[in-house]
C-alpha cells in the first residue's frame, strides 16, 4: 500500500526523527516529497509504502506523539484536451511534479510526486487541471 500524509510539527517535536521511527519500528518506507522547517515548527509531506496495518500503526504512533497527521486523499487530474502546454503549472508547482519536455514542448504531470496542494488550479488559464477526491 502507498499513501501520502501531511505531518505538522511544533517547536516541541520538530527534532523527532520521523523517518527513522517509521523504518525501524514499523518497517515502512517513507519518501519525503516536501519539507518546510522553521524554528517554531514545520510541515512534512510523506509518501509511505508498506503493509496497510503497519502504516496505520505508524500514523497512530506519530499522532500520539503530538505530531499533526492528515491523509492526502486528493489528486490532481490533468486534461490533455484542454491543456495548451503554456507551462504556468510548471513554474508554480512546489514539488516540480509538472515538467516541460523541451523536445516536444509538452507539459507532463508526475502523479507520484504530486501532493495535490492545488497551486496549479489557479495558474491554469484553460482550467485543464482539477482537484478530485
Amino acid at each position: 500500500m502507498e499513501q501520502k500524509y501531511k505531518l505538522t510539527f511544533t517547536e516541541n517535536n520538530i527534532q523527532d526523527s520521523v523517518a527513522y521511527v517509521l523504518v525501524s519500528k514499523f518497517n515502512i518506507e517513507p519518501s519525503i516529497l516536501k519539507a518546510e522547517i522553521e524554528d517554531d515548527g514545520g510541515m512534512l509531506i510523506l509518501k509511505l509504502k508498506g503493509d496497510e496495518n503497519k502504516i496505520k500503526a505508524g500514523i497512530k504512533y506519530l499522532a500520539d506523539s503530538g505530531i499533526g497527521v492528515s491523509a492526502l486523499d486528493k489528486h490532481i487530474t490533468r486534461n490533455p484536451e484542454k491543456c495548451i502546454d503554456c507551462g504556468s503549472c510548471v513554474s508554480i508547482c512546489p514539488t516540480k511534479s509538472f515538467t516541460f519536455d523541451p523536445k516536444t514542448w509538452e507539459v507532463h504531470l508526475n502523479y507520484e510526486s504530486c501532493i495535490a496542494c492545488g497551486s496549479c488550479l489557479s495558474s491554469c488559464p484553460t482550467h485543464a487541471v482539477t482537484l478530485t477526491l
